[in-house]
């Protein structure tokens, strides 16, 4: 009996230490990650006496000032709105030029598909280094640099290659039964794409969207090589001002225009969380 005793009593000890090892690493982990994500917003409401003060202390005397500033002195409206046209309009010609290939890749019998699906994936693994020369020659040629359609443009190209990968994952996990019912009663290919498969592909144009729209709001690269206008400049590359030498000694401001320029991507993360866990998990186990 005392024996059972000590076994019990070890495999306690053992699961209580297990536990507690997962939640101080879980602790760590959020601390690294959260850190900053507070340090910028605590520094965002400070004054600059304050940060100077302590870069790292609570602020004595909390002001949003800051914000108001950094908003009228950047143009922060014209930012965010080039912003919003950029990802909006590229990432919604990402999906439309994706949708078809998705749909041949994984609906239909295409000689050689697995080798052109593969070819297209290999734009994923690009680095934006690795176009910017080519991207820019092209550009010029057609007229098209510093204007925001070539900007548009090459985002929508550039993301074209994820929004298949994403497509084709849900298109095949439609179970076929469907289409070939609606072959039997006389309906042709196209007929199947838009009055079938593109409906029920809708909660994966959104995932793709969202994601895209995600990844070029973040862009820098682009944006700093084909733009020169002031005008046409999306917000991660207007916040370059923060850094010249006007704002050198000003911290709180680099911190107010951060937290402003991620607010959108927040908001779209939280209304499209769902939609992003269950389709990124249906295209993945499915493609």
């Amino acid at each position: 009996m005392s024996d059972t005793l000590i076994l019990v009593h070890r495999r306690d000890l053992f699961r209580f230490t297990a536990r507690f090892l997962g939640y101080t690493l879980l602790a760590v982990l959020l601390a690294v990650w959260s850190g900053p994500i507070v340090l910028v917003l605590i520094t965002s409401i400070k004054s600059n006496q304050d940060f100077l003060a302590g870069p790292f202390s609570i602020p004595s005397h909390p002001t949003f000032q800051p914000y108001i500033d950094v908003w009228n002195s950047l143009g922060f409206s014209g930012l965010l709105a080039n912003s919003f046209l950029y990802a909006t309009a590229g990432s919604a010609l990402a999906v439309i030029l994706a949708l078809v290939p998705a749909f041949a890749l994984s609906r239909m019998e295409v000689p050689g598909k697995t080798f052109i699906f593969g070819l297209i994936l290999t734009g994923l693994m690009l680095p934006q280094q690795t176009v910017l020369i080519p991207l820019y020659d092209t550009l010029r040629t057609l007229h098209l640099l510093d204007t925001k359609i070539g900007l548009i443009i090459v985002h929508a190209a550039y993301g074209m290659p994820a929004q298949i990968l994403i497509l084709r994952g849900f298109m095949t996990s439609i179970p076929r039964e469907i289409e070939k019912a609606a072959y039997v009663e006389g309906a042709t290919d196209f007929q199947v794409f838009y009055k079938i498969i593109l409906p029920l592909s809708l909660p994966g144009i959104v995932v793709g969207f969202t994601l895209n729209f995600i990844a070029i709001w973040k862009e820098f690269v682009f944006g700093l090589v084909l733009l020169n206008s002031e005008q046409n400049f999306p917000v991660t590359v207007g916040m370059l001002k923060l850094n010249s030498d006007r704002y050198m000694a000003v911290f709180n401001l680099p911190a107010a225009g951060l937290v402003i320029s991620q607010l959108p991507i927040i908001v779209l993360f939280i209304l499209t969380y769902r939609k992003i866990a269950s389709g990124n998990f249906a295209g993945a186990v499915k493609g």
